[in-house]
C-alpha cells in the first residue's frame, strides 16, 4: 500500500513539473518589490513585470525562478514557496522568491528589460503595471511573514 502511495505520489509530481513552461519570480525584500520594465513584442512590452523565463530541463519551478532572476537582474534571492497560481497563465509557475543580498543593490537588467528597479506599493500607482502584478502580490505577501 505504502509504495503505491508513494508511485502515484512521485508520478503526480512529475507530471505537474511538466506542464510549466516558465518560472516568474515575485521578488520581496521587507516591503518592496523587485520590477522590470519590459522590452518584449507582446502585450507586456513598456509594462512593469515581474522576472522570469523557460524551464530547462531538470529545474523545478522554484530553480528556474532563481536562476532566471540571476540573469535577468544580476541580483541573488532564494525562493520561499510552491507554485503560486494565476488563473491567466495556467502554464507558468509564479514563485514567491526573498532577496538576499545587501539592502542596497541596484538591479543590472538584461537586454530583455529597459530597466528594474524596487518598489513599494504605493509607488507603484504610477507605473504603467502589466495585468497581473498587483494581483501576484496579494497572493505572495503571505509568504513576506517571518522571512
Amino acid at each position: 500500500m505504502y509504495f503505491d502511495q508513494s508511485l502515484d505520489k512521485i508520478l503526480t509530481e512529475t507530471i505537474d513539473k511538466k506542464k510549466y513552461k516558465a518560472a516568474v519570480a515575485i521578488i520581496f525584500d521587507r516591503d518592496k518589490w523587485l520590477l522590470g520594465l519590459a522590452k518584449t513584442n507582446d502585450d507586456r512590452d513598456k509594462k512593469w513585470v515581474f522576472v522570469g523565463g523557460g524551464i530547462k530541463n531538470g529545474e523545478t519551478p522554484q530553480q528556474a525562478a532563481v536562476r532566471e532572476a540571476r540573469e535577468e537582474s544580476g541580483l541573488k534571492c532564494k525562493a520561499v514557496s510552491d507554485v503560486i497560481r494565476d488563473y491567466d497563465r495556467d502554464d507558468v509557475a509564479f514563485i514567491a522568491c526573498k532577496y538576499t543580498e545587501s539592502r542596497h543593490d541596484i538591479p543590472e537588467p538584461n537586454h530583455e528589460f529597459y530597466a528594474m528597479g524596487w518598489f513599494k506599493e504605493s509607488e507603484m500607482k504610477s507605473l504603467k503595471l502589466y495585468n497581473n502584478v498587483r494581483r501576484l502580490i496579494q497572493k505572495a505577501k503571505k509568504y513576506q511573514r517571518d522571512r
